[in-house]
């Protein structure tokens, strides 16, 4: 058993209200003149001592950094849609390759064809800086973003993520990454969870619902539960219930009042998402068909199609084969008329783990904890507890993660100190972590004993690293298909497609993975011998964004055109090189144009 640190005087009572929307600050012209003469300056001044300045051509570390790409809002949910776009694109000739333009992709939040996409303008990907100097004086530092020379092709710089250092054995195995030492293993994980928390890829912000769909029946994917009374009721384990927490749709707002938070009230958030086939039923005007689903690792940013006829959206889209338990909740609760026994409990499953966070709104201590519901699904282990400080309980950001085997959770912004005890601890001997039917329904969070207003409700996931990024395959397919079936899906995953795979590091090379996994050509894929990075071939660490792209305005926040694109055609000159034609309705440069400042950052 955890001893608790010591309580911090408890907060005042409070009154919960929900605050207005403020509109976010708007940046003078002086401010927006200043970062790009700052930007330059900063690009020229390293460039001309121990950095360099280069532009990444492709998606293969998206979401941490952006290649050739488009952005769009979703016309159904409204969410923000980025995806890659180098594929359309072939940067030797600067010409579109013949019959490759994007034509659609599908809304990372609700998964809705987006067919505008295809006329939308194609920008350039992130400038970044380089620093040299790390390298030359020191040792290169694993999870560093890093530049090399290709091993295949010296002469080509390539940019991933260093996971392996001189020696080791890596272990990829469950979209997690470890250092193997025989039949013993350690998982790899990033030192900072701030860094943890940077890489995480959203799964649902319920800022964004597709209101048209829910108007046709579609089910909210959080809502107010209690236990089913039958093992086979409900939603893995839970059905709907109009105790407890009220939704307030248009505010996309929960609210718990103290007189019915008498025991622990749930509200869950449940994986009902559309696929293609659910929104061609909701065009079609046919009754919808909703299916909770597991968790997987789709890609928004992969999600594009070039293909002008889609006879078979499923054969289009890569919709994510495999389960991730990985997950990280985020929400804003304000807290009023708090009991002695006032808490906030947030619950996130993985497989037959599941982990709590309980919250002492009073005394201002977090406690974890783990079930092991394979074992005794009513016995609570405390793993580790810490002091917080609520601020002011009107309005409190919470983040509570589970990554790769350690707990974390942020109090507004600021990391709760567990120590060690938040660390989980796994025996590989024990047998591989299955999805069960509760993971279905996966994240949690209750409250008793106080009033409570929970909104800003965002779900994100972590990185999934596959054994191979190669294409979808007909076994990628059929997981796909059993996403609405755990056990189904655990057998088939078992029997067909456990791809355990092992990369040995040279002595004096590192290994190389994309953040973009499913989209990544890197070390799992480079010729057998050619799998490392020799120290040689090493130019520096990522550090800066120093120009993401421009942002285009005026003529309907398009700009106007410039120079348009060229696109190959299927007929050839004397020469026997194909011709290319103008693509009137799209243009490759326009002005005026103003800094993505939001985007200027340090690399992590």
């Amino acid at each position: 058993m955890a001893t608790a640190p010591q309580a911090k005087p408890a907060p005042a009572k409070s009154t919960v209200v929900v605050p207005a929307v403020q509109e976010p600050r708007r940046e003078s012209l002086r401010d927006t003149m200043e970062s790009i003469v700052f930007a330059f300056i900063l690009a020229f001044l390293f460039r001309t001592f121990e950095a360099e300045a280069f532009v990444i051509p492709t998606g293969s570390m998206a979401p941490t950094l952006y290649g050739r790409h488009k952005e769009a809002d979703c016309v159904q949910c409204g969410c923000h849609i980025v995806v890659g776009a180098s594929d359309e694109y072939d940067p030797d000739s600067g010409l579109l390759r013949h019959n490759a333009r994007l034509q659609s992709a599908l809304c990372p939040n609700c998964r809705f064809e987006n067919t505008q996409l295809k006329d939308e303008l194609a920008f350039n990907g992130d400038r970044i800086l380089v620093n040299k100097f790390p390298y030359e004086i020191g040792e290169p530092l694993r999870w560093d973003v890093f530049v090399f020379k290709f091993p295949e092709e010296p002469d080509v710089n390539y940019i991933k993520r260093l996971v392996g250092l001189p020696g080791e054995t890596i272990r990829i195995r469950h979209g997690d990454l470890f250092r193997a030492d025989g039949p013993s293993e350690q998982i790899l994980r990033k030192q900072d969870p701030g860094k943890q928390r940077r890489l995480q890829i959203p799964v649902y912000d319920d800022a964004h619902p597709p209101t048209n769909l829910l108007s046709a029946g579609w089910p909210e994917r959080w809502s107010p539960v209690v236990r089913a009374d039958d093992a086979g009721g409900g939603v893995g384990g839970w059905t709907e219930s109009a105790e407890g927490w009220t939704r307030t749709p248009e505010q996309r707002v929960y609210r718990l009042e103290r007189k019915a938070a008498d025991e622990t009230r749930w509200l869950r958030y449940r994986h009902f998402v559309p696929f293609p086939a659910d929104w061609k039923n909701f065009s079609d005007e046919r009754p919808p068909e909703p299916k909770a689903r597991l968790i997987s690792d789709f890609c928004g940013y992969n999600a594009t199609s070039s293909r002008e006829q889609q006879p078979d959206l499923g054969d289009t889209f890569d919709l994510g084969p495999f389960w991730v338990g990985d997950l990280t909740v985020n929400f804003t609760v304000g807290v009023g008329d708090v009991s002695d026994n006032g808490e906030l409990v947030i619950e996130i499953c993985e497989g037959v783990h599941f982990y709590r966070a309980r919250l002492g709104m009073r005394d201002g201590i977090a406690r974890i904890f783990e079930i092991n519901q394979g074992l005794d699904p009513n016995q609570e282990r405390e793993l580790a507890a810490g002091a917080f400080d609520p601020g002011d309980a009107s309005d409190v950001d919470i983040s509570f993660s589970n990554a790769d085997d350690r707990l974390c959770l942020w109090v507004n912004d600021q990391l709760v100190d567990f120590g060690p005890g938040a660390e989980l601890v796994r025996n590989p001997a024990t047998g591989l972590t299955l999805p069960q039917d509760s993971d279905l329904c996966p994240v949690g969070i209750g409250a008793q004993g106080l009033t409570a207003i929970v909104r800003n409700l965002r779900l994100e996931r972590d990185i999934y690293y596959r054994g191979h990024s190669d294409p979808m395959g007909l076994r990628h397919r059929r997981l796909e298909d059993l996403l609405d079936s755990p056990a189904e899906w655990g057998r088939f995953f078992q029997d067909q497609l456990d791809e355990t795979v092992e990369l040995q590091v040279d002595e004096d090379g590192f290994l190389a993975l994309g953040d973009n996994s499913p989209r990544s050509r890197d070390s799992r894929e480079w010729k057998h011998g050619m799998q490392s990075v020799p120290r040689r071939h090493l130019v520096g660490r990522a550090f800066f964004i120093y120009w993401p792209h421009g942002v285009p305005f005026l003529n309907n926040g398009r700009g106007y055109p410039l120079v348009y694109h060229k696109e190959e055609t299927d007929r050839f000159d004397k020469n026997r090189e194909r011709v290319a034609e103008k693509v009137k309705d799209y243009p490759k440069w326009t002005v005026p144009f103003y800094p993505q400042v939001d985007r200027m950052r340090r690399i992590r």
